[in-house]
C-alpha cells in the first residue's frame, strides 16, 4: 500500500490510505485504449496481408493520404469502446479465481496457481471477446459501418466461427502474459527482500514524490546541514 503523503488544493491524506479503487479502472481503461489507437493500424496491415492484400477495405494506392490513413482504422470501434470493461473483467475474474485456489490477496502467489487462475480467465473471457475481435477483422476485411457488418455476421453466423482457435490464444496467451509478470514480480522481490509486491510498487511509485508545483515558487527542498564542530 501506498505508504506516502499526497496533496491536493492543500489537504494531506493518510499515509496508509490506498488509492481509490476506480483509479486501476480507469488507468486500465486509458492505457488499454492508448494501446488501441497506436497498434490499430499495424493490426489492420497485418489482417489485409494475411488476406494477401486484397481486401475490399484497403484504399487504393492512388487515395490520397488521409483517406489512406483513416482506411487503416475500419474496425477499431468494438475494440475501443470494450477495451476497459473487458479489462475489468479479465482482472477480476483472475483474482477471484486465484482467491479461490487458496492464494493469499495480492501479488504474492505460487507460480503454478498463478498459471492455473489465468488460463481459467483466458477461457472464462474468449466467450466476451470472441464478437468484437470478429467484428474487428470483418471489417478491416470488408469495411462498411459497423452496423452493416454486425448485420452481415449475424445473419451468416459468422460471429463465432473460429471460436476453438480464439479460445486457445487467450487461454494461452493469458498464461504467458500473467506467468512472466509473477515471474517478474518474485525476481524484483529476490533482489530486494524488502521490496513491495510489483502491484503495490508501481502504485508507490507513482505517488510517493510530490510535484515541484506543490513545493510552491522559489522553494527548494530542505536539506541537513551539519554544523562544524565546535561552533
Amino acid at each position: 500500500w501506498v505508504g506516502a503523503v499526497s496533496r491536493f488544493g492543500g489537504m494531506r491524506e493518510d499515509a496508509s490510505s490506498s488509492p481509490p479503487r476506480w483509479l486501476g479502472l480507469v488507468s486500465g481503461g486509458i492505457a488499454g485504449a492508448t494501446g488501441v489507437l497506436v497498434g490499430h493500424a499495424f493490426d489492420t496491415m497485418k489482417v489485409q496481408a494475411q488476406l494477401g492484400g486484397a481486401s475490399p477495405a484497403a484504399a487504393p494506392s492512388t487515395a490520397p493520404l488521409p483517406q489512406r490513413i483513416l482506411a487503416l482504422y475500419r474496425g477499431i470501434l468494438p475494440p475501443l469502446l470494450t477495451t476497459g470493461a473487458v479489462r475489468a473483467v479479465y482482472f477480476a475474474i483472475f483474482e477471484n479465481v486465484k482467491l479461490g485456489l487458496g492464494a493469499p490477496p495480492g501479488d504474492t502467489a505460487p507460480l503454478q496457481t498463478v498459471l492455473l487462475a489465468a488460463g481459467v480467465t483466458g477461457c472464462s473471457v474468449a466467450p466476451l471477446t470472441q464478437p468484437f475481435v470478429a467484428l474487428k477483422i470483418w471489417q478491416q476485411a470488408n469495411g462498411g459501418t459497423l452496423a452493416a457488418a454486425s448485420a452481415a455476421m449475424w445473419s451468416r453466423g459468422r460471429v463465432f466461427h473460429g471460436f476453438g482457435l480464439h479460445a486457445g490464444l487467450e487461454t494461452v496467451g493469458s498464461m504467458v502474459y500473467l506467468g512472466a509478470c509473477q515471474r517478474r514480480g518474485e525476481g524484483s522481490r529476490e533482489k530486494s527482500p524488502g521490496s513491495l509486491p510489483t502491484t503495490a510498487a508501481c502504485q508507490q511509485a507513482c505517488t510517493s514524490a510530490p510535484s515541484a508545483a506543490s513545493r510552491g515558487p522559489g522553494r527548494r527542498p530542505s536539506r541537513s546541514r551539519e554544523k562544524p564542530p565546535g561552533s
